[in-house]
């Protein structure tokens, strides 16, 4: 017993296997965005199934989620800064994953709501306790390229979501179209087409959680952080009374939230809009989706996988000389951003519109490890879990659960001065709000260093 409990602790100081439990989580959080996506790339079969709104497509595909997800993240990252985090990420992942399959068999606007919503509550119990982890499996300065790497499941997630959804969709409609659809299948509804990517993909995510259960180990908490755990439990109050105490993070919170505000609503209907395109062309709608789903995909996956790297790499190369680059730098590359979404909404859908919105997207993406860097470091380890579910609340409840139905309901409100045009310019006032988010992390600049310094 006693070589086994040696040469666990040797393998938990390994760097190979350090490497191994991030690349499991970022698998893990590939799947949550996969899962996450699906709807908004089936927006349009779902919204023509139904008869669904402009608005409660937004419902669905934000507040649904979002709600649930923001609010139960807090309760469960305080048991993750108490618990087996691995077990916790384990079963979220199998319960998201269930709801996920669940959604392809409802007939009702109200069952596809409460599907959603079940989602949400699977995946609350991802990235706090994940972030936790990784804290644990490595040092300060090199955080912010490891959650950079953990991150980088949201465009690869994302990417993965678009092409295989797109890609069953198209091959299950064109397939029942000639040959009609099992007589079996007539008891979840009429079309299936687009109830199969659930169906098919939230299954594997079952087995992951299992596999990750078995190979992943719980290390000491605050092991990198100048002594052992203490033992000592924060509660939620004492997380906020410390972040109180930190403007940075206020900053930095709400930048990240308005930034999330841009990113959740421009990027279920920046899809919608290209589709929209082609089938007022006459396009078959498995065709249409597909036609816009395969560039999208990789200009946005694409985009935000260069900017998340690029974003944790600067970072932490700048961050030596000057701790103020975690937030200066995203800031920085969100104003850029900005107008190159008005070029890339101002011209045709051709290859020069996708360039830059795959540019636009790399810019875009370039908070997130450095964020979460952050959010870590200004805390003691017992709260490593509980601070970045602060954090999450605030931007999921803003920018996930307000984004997508903004640019739902002005897309109905635009509808009767600009008809077919109405969703552009959704899309683009909704992107308008990069400008407070680049203020707010230029200003978080200004005060991170003494707050990184205080934490530490």
């Amino acid at each position: 017993m006693a070589d086994q409990a040696v040469a666990g602790a040797a393998r938990l100081q390994s760097p190979g296997y350090a490497r191994y439990v991030i690349l499991a989580l970022f698998v893990v959080y590939t799947f949550n965005f996969i899962d996450r996506q699906i709807v908004a790339v089936m927006q349009e079969p779902i919204k023509a199934y139904f008869g669904l709104s402009d608005l409660q497509l937004g419902l669905l595909t934000g507040p649904a989620f979002a709600l649930l997800y923001a609010v139960l993240g807090l309760p469960i990252a305080f048991l993750a800064d108490r618990w087996n985090r691995v077990s916790i990420i384990s079963i979220s992942l199998a319960v998201w994953s269930a709801f996920t399959a669940l959604f392809g068999l409802v007939n009702s606007y109200l069952m596809l709501f409460l599907m959603r919503v079940g989602v949400g509550i699977g995946e609350a119990g991802c990235s706090p306790p994940a972030h936790s982890l990784i804290s644990d499996y490595v040092p300060p300065r090199k955080r912010a390229g490891a959650l950079s790497v953990y991150s980088l499941g949201i465009p690869i997630g994302s990417v993965l979501g678009i092409l295989i959804t797109a890609i069953l969709y198209r091959w299950v409609a064109d397939y029942y179209e000639v040959h009609g659809a099992p007589q079996y299948l007539a008891v979840i509804g009429a079309d299936v087409a687009w109830r199969v990517p659930f169906l098919i993909i939230g299954i594997p995510g079952v087995i992951l959680a299992i596999i990750l259960k078995l190979t992943v180990k719980e290390p000491p908490r605050g092991r990198f952080d100048g002594a052992a755990q203490d033992g000592s439990k924060s509660s939620l109050g004492d997380v906020v009374r410390a972040l109180s105490k930190k403007p940075s993070f206020w900053y930095l919170a709400f930048a990240a939230a308005i930034a999330s505000l841009v990113g959740y609503g421009l990027f279920p209907w920046l899809l919608s809009y290209f589709i929209r395109i082609s089938l007022a062309a006459g396009v078959a709608p498995q065709d249409a989706l597909a036609n816009a789903a395969i560039p999208y995909s990789f200009v946005i996956g694409g985009g935000g996988f260069i900017g998340t790297l690029a974003g944790g790499y600067l970072t932490d190369r700048f961050s030596g000389k000057w701790l103020g680059a975690y937030t200066a730098i995203p800031g920085t590359a969100l104003l850029i951003s900005l107008p190159l979404y008005f070029a890339s909404l101002s011209i045709p859908p051709n290859w020069m519109a996708f360039l830059l919105l795959g540019v636009a997207s790399a810019l875009g993406s370039m908070w997130y490890g450095p964020v979460w860097a952050v959010a870590q470091n200004l805390v003691k380890p017992s709260m490593r879990a509980m601070a970045p579910a602060v954090l999450l609340f605030i931007i999921n409840i803003i920018g996930l659960g307000m984004g997508p139905p903004a640019v739902g309901a002005l897309s109905d409100y635009f509808r009767e001065a600009y008809g077919d045009q109405a969703l552009r310019y959704a899309i683009m006032a909704i992107a308008g709000m990069i400008i407070p988010a680049a203020a707010l992390f230029l200003l978080a600049s200004r005060s991170v260093a003494r707050d990184w310094e205080a934490g530490e």
